[in-house]
């Protein structure tokens, strides 16, 4: 079973075994955002880096994937221009990853960046946006307990939550080489899972995944989305047809998609 769930959880068995093409592509894109963004990029002080053109102006956050342990948020900004473009800003949160940052860490992190965002913008709509491992920590920071999370500051008001083919409960990652870095345990995976938490976000939220995913990914987030459904949200719950794990989040600020649409319209 172990080996099973192993190659179910390695996003890159569905797209020839290696990741490295998709994050070399995410590091170039990133690249490119610089060049064409230059001076309007802030790193602030916790690393979260941010593009804005109007502190009022609709804000879209990323919360990178990389299973905890890899990508950043200079790695995370390919988004970025074409946000700007349809007159948005942008931010790109960073938080430190395994083994150096405990998961626990990751989740708090994620959440004072939130609250460091209120404190320099007051943007008239707000959608948050996690892709993989970012996904998870995006569920936990929006539709978890702040409380929970140890953090006594306004944290951001989220309008949508957008969770691109995430994990939400932990605990089948315990039985695979994922955890190695995490340590975590059935107790310490059971708590940080946000499909065995209550829900407090009231938001809209969406779930996407590729429909080239393993089935463990797919259903990962089809039962979250029916959990989500349960304690009464409003959900969009849509497999993407012609995408894989990494790909999918190239669709975020593309209005010609169904994702584009439901990530980014009516706000």
């Amino acid at each position: 079973m172990t080996s099973d769930l192993e190659l179910e959880y390695s996003p890159s068995s569905r797209v020839g075994g290696d990741a490295s093409p998709f994050v070399a592509e995410y590091r170039a894109g990133s690249n490119r955002a610089r060049g064409l963004l230059g001076d309007r990029l802030t790193v602030l002080t916790d690393g979260t880096i941010t593009a804005v053109e109007d502190a009022s102006a609709p804000l879209l956050v990323f919360i990178h994937g990389g299973y905890w342990q890899g990508l950043s948020a200079a790695e995370s900004l390919s988004l970025a221009p074409a946000a700007i473009a349809r007159g948005w800003s942008y931010a790109a949160l960073e938080y430190t990853i395994a083994p150096a940052g405990t998961l626990t860490q990751m989740v708090h992190e994620c959440a004072v960046a939130l609250a460091s965002l209120a404190a320099v913008l007051s943007p008239s709509g707000v959608v948050l946006v996690g892709h993989s491992a970012g996904a998870h920590l995006a569920a936990m920071v929006s539709l978890v307990s702040p409380s929970a999370l140890g953090v006594d500051r306004t944290v951001l008001g989220v309008d949508r939550t957008v969770l691109l083919s995430g994990v939400f409960d932990l605990r089948p990652l315990l039985q695979t080489s994922i955890n190695d870095p995490l340590g975590l345990d059935e107790a310490a995976a059971a708590a940080l899972s946000p499909q065995l938490l209550p829900v407090v976000g009231r938001h809209a939220v969406v779930l996407a995944w590729g429909d080239n995913e393993t089935d463990a990914f797919k259903a990962q987030s089809e039962t979250y989305a029916a959990y989500l459904v349960a304690a009464g949200l409003s959900v969009a719950a849509f497999e993407c047809a012609g995408r894989h794990h990494f790909d999918i989040v190239g669709d975020v600020t593309d209005p010609r998609t169904e994702l584009g649409r439901r990530a980014m319209g009516g706000l």
